[in-house]
């Protein structure tokens, strides 16, 4: 929420590309130039309720890209198609399960074509057998090299995923670096505790 000032940090700079944007010296539209170059998923899905599938991925290519309807109805339904959610194109969330919710929250923040986009604990509201749907949706994408930030503590697919791993406690950053020397091979005491109850798959 802070990379994408929903929060507005204390300090520090969100740098996209050539793009940066300082807490301590920021205007509205700063905020709004970074909101153009990053695409948030939120843990609770986030979903307009009064609009079908296929209406909440067009309303940000309509009102954030201004794109016309039709062109739009285009791109989100060949998105739709790519998250396997294009069969439940007219139907509204109340009618979806956690795990269809969140693919089309993701098919919502790939349409905006973001340079990030941000996950906020994107398998913490749903049940065990969807997260993995979910995660295979976002495994996909980290193929394509799409690039992501991820909150998370699903650690095995953290360690097959990832690039750069931070570990944090408290609002404090730990521990980083890849994920073989973070997750399997950690230097701080703090980390080694919270590694030794997980399992890796």
């Amino acid at each position: 929420r802070c990379l994408n000032y929903l929060e507005v940090p204390t300090g520090g700079i969100v740098k996209i590309d050539d793009f940066k944007i300082d807490a301590k010296n920021h205007s509205s539209s700063d905020v709004k130039k970074l909101r153009e170059k990053s695409a948030m998923v939120f843990q609770n899905f986030n979903l307009f309720n009064n609009k079908t599938v296929l209406q909440n991925v067009m309303e940000g290519l309509i009102s954030v890209k201004k794109i016309d309807k039709k062109k739009s109805e285009e791109i989100s339904l060949k998105i739709l198609k790519k998250v396997n959610m294009e069969i439940k194109r007219n139907t509204y969330p109340k009618n979806l399960s956690g795990g269809q919710k969140q693919r089309v929250s993701i098919a919502r923040a790939i349409a905006l074509e973001p340079k990030v986009i941000l996950f906020d604990e994107p398998t913490s509201a749903l049940d065990p057998e969807m997260v993995l749907e979910v995660l295979n949706v976002i495994k996909e994408l980290a193929k394509e090299h799409t690039t992501m930030v991820i909150g998370t503590h699903e650690l095995s697919f953290a360690r097959d995923i990832a690039d750069k791993v931070i570990f944090m406690d408290n609002g404090i950053i730990i521990e980083q670096g890849t994920p073989e020397v973070v997750l399997l091979n950690p230097k701080e005491t703090r980390t080694k505790e919270f590694l030794s109850n997980v399992k890796f798959i």
